[in-house]
């Protein structure tokens, strides 16, 4: 394996580099979109009582208790539960919004490191062709030593380049799906936080005409 390394030549760090970027961006993004991790069951049971209870000092007791995206979505539309139903709307939006570019950040380096690992594979064949046809020129074609240096440096950078890029692409659309299915699991319970909010308002109009 080392051989192979160093027969890629100077090409082979700026790969080395991807690969390492690429596996930690990974690593990191695999442990931090875990569902149980974001969408806290006892922040679901606070949506869940919003409901029923005659204010919302438990909620807010369990949601500071749970930080979290989950925990600010529904933090935003309480502190503003007291305003006109469509400003509730916009606010869970935007911190939906929010927590949405949270939940995905990194990911855009993966797709980075899948677009450039195989361009810099193709610029160390390119480079390793050059090299090639320079000593060529120097020496000729007699050393078959020479010229099988300089395909194995032409051929080894883009196989490496290949060999990065593809994994760290199917990671981006992996991760990417798992992110989507969680921000779409917010966008689920913000509605339901939202909807709450606006039945309290409802019931709570022929009281206060009353």
């Amino acid at each position: 394996m080392w051989e192979l390394i160093r027969a890629g030549n100077v090409m082979m760090i700026p790969l080395g580099l991807c690969s390492l970027v690429a596996l930690t961006v990974f690593l990191e993004r695999l442990y931090a979109l875990r569902r149980s991790r974001i969408l806290l069951p006892e922040v679901a049971g606070a949506v869940a009582t919003l409901g029923a209870a005659d204010d919302f000092v438990v909620a807010r007791a369990i949601l500071a208790r749970n930080p979290g995206p989950f925990a600010a979505v529904v933090g935003a539309g309480l502190d503003h539960a007291d305003h006109d139903w469509q400003i509730v709307r916009d606010v869970l939006q935007e911190a939906g919004r929010q927590e949405s570019v949270r939940i995905s950040r990194h990911l855009n380096i993966l797709e980075v490191v899948a677009a450039v690992a195989p361009l810099l594979g193709l610029l160390g064949t390119v480079t390793g062709m050059i090299r090639l046809f320079e000593d060529v020129k120097a020496v000729g074609l007699g050393d078959a030593t020479l010229l099988s240096g300089g395909i194995s440096e032409a051929m080894i950078t883009t196989a490496a380049g290949l060999i990065i890029g593809i994994p760290a692409l199917v990671a981006y659309y992996w991760l990417q799906g798992r992110a989507d299915a969680i921000i779409f699991e917010l966008e689920r319970y913000a509605t339901q936080v939202l909807d709450t909010l606006r039945e309290r308002r409802l019931r709570a109009a022929p009281r206060a005409g009353s």
